[in-house]
């Protein structure tokens, strides 16, 4: 299909402007109280944006966070109560929102209207159960249960069940449900996470297979379609075995033309909020791995900010990262995600010294849920994080 996006002017920021943020989870807004602790304790430490997260994608009964209409005034909205409480203190908020990943693994939701019970059908599927899952009813228990085990195994290959990019319905319903959010709230910007495959070795459903053969059929011989159909009766795998480069080049387009849209929802819902998506630093992984072709989506003005996932990497390996999307990021705002859950206190100023030393827009600190957890990190960690960011030098 053809995809057209109605491109706006994006906001012009003065040059060497700092953002420096935090991401947060939904645990962190249990109450108002909490709430009004955890803006005043990002204030006082200095920070000047929140990345907050948005749960998951629900069925058509009810959207991601938000409370039934009916039932709103009478129900604690900790949304609204968590802008309310950032914009009194001058604090942007940006909704967090998973592009792809709807259900973590282990913990897959019971409500039968989530969307994964509704539409297993759009669920990315690893190659390897592929011919598995091929011989299943799509709707049967199993089919699910089956795709969760396998992720439950391989955690190093997916974080949890992911939403196909491939599939238009698909497309179109994440396009709803962050337009819905956008009416209802005001946020400063948005916050795409997980806008990739998990790797390379996904999207084999049925449905995102049968897309690509229809793509290539046309250029196709009729003897080379009859030849390659018939193989597919047998193996669910011949399309795209057949064909790598341009099944490579499909899934890409897809993602590309979800983040397209998604951006294009939110300009149109909240003109002059700010598009941001997390992106894997290294070029190759991002292209060929995760299928996340984020330079051309700065090029074109699809985005307005690319963060650099936060990870474990080495200090040199980070310095690296960021100095070569620095080159890729091209105009637009270029974020540094540090991952201070995983680090020491050394570690964390380290990476906020190379941030500001390559000359980079904005510094995002993972998170704020456990930097002031003091089981995992000393008291005053956070506004000891606020002192850095605000005494190294930013050129």
């Amino acid at each position: 299909g053809v995809l057209t996006v109605c491109l706006t002017p994006r906001p012009v920021h003065a040059a060497g402007a700092d953002v420096t943020g935090l991401w947060v989870h939904q645990t962190a807004l249990v109450s108002a109280d909490s709430i009004d602790r955890l803006v005043q304790e990002a204030s006082d430490a200095g920070f000047t944006t929140l990345l907050v997260e948005m749960p998951g994608a629900p069925g058509p009964s009810a959207r991601p966070g938000l409370q039934p209409r009916g039932r709103r005034s009478r129900a604690f909205d900790r949304v609204r109560t968590l802008l309310t409480a950032a914009h009194r203190q001058g604090l942007d908020v940006h909704a967090w929102v998973q592009t792809t990943l709807v259900a973590t693994t282990g913990n897959l939701p019971t409500s039968r209207s989530h969307l994964i019970h509704q539409h297993p059908e759009w669920l990315m599927v690893p190659r390897a159960l592929t011919a598995e899952l091929a011989r299943l009813d799509v709707h049967s228990p199993t089919y699910l249960t089956t795709l969760d085990r396998w992720a439950r195994q391989h955690p190093d290959e997916m974080d949890g069940l992911y939403l196909s990019p491939i599939i238009p319905e698909a497309a179109a319903d994440a396009a709803d449900r962050l337009a819905e959010l956008l009416t209802r709230y005001p946020f400063d910007g948005v916050h795409l996470d997980s806008a990739q495959f998990p790797s390379s070795d996904f999207d084999y459903a049925r449905g995102a297979v049968a897309l690509f053969r229809n793509e290539v059929a046309p250029s196709l011989t009729s003897e080379e379609r009859r030849r390659l159909d018939g193989r597919a009766t047998i193996d669910p795998l011949t399309y795209p075995d057949a064909f790598p480069i341009q099944w490579s080049r499909f899934r890409r387009s897809r993602v590309t033309a979800l983040v397209a849209r998604l951006g294009s929802v939110v300009r149109r819902q909240r003109p002059g909020a700010r598009v941001g998506v997390s992106v894997v630093a290294d070029p190759d992984e991002a292209l060929g791995r995760r299928l996340q072709d984020w330079r051309a989506w700065a090029e074109v003005g699809f985005i307005d900010i690319a963060c650099l996932r936060p990870g474990v990497e080495t200090a040199d390996d980070f310095e690296r990262q960021l100095r070569s999307a620095r080159q890729l990021a091209g105009v637009v705002e270029l974020w540094a995600g540090i991952g201070a859950r995983w680090l020491s206190p050394l570690e964390t100023f380290d990476r906020i010294r190379t941030a500001h030393r390559v000359g980079i827009d904005g510094i995002m600190v993972w998170s704020y849920d456990s930097v002031t957890d003091p089981t995992q990190h000393p008291p005053g960690h956070l506004q000891q994080i606020g002192l850095a960011l605000a005494t190294v030098p930013t050129r």
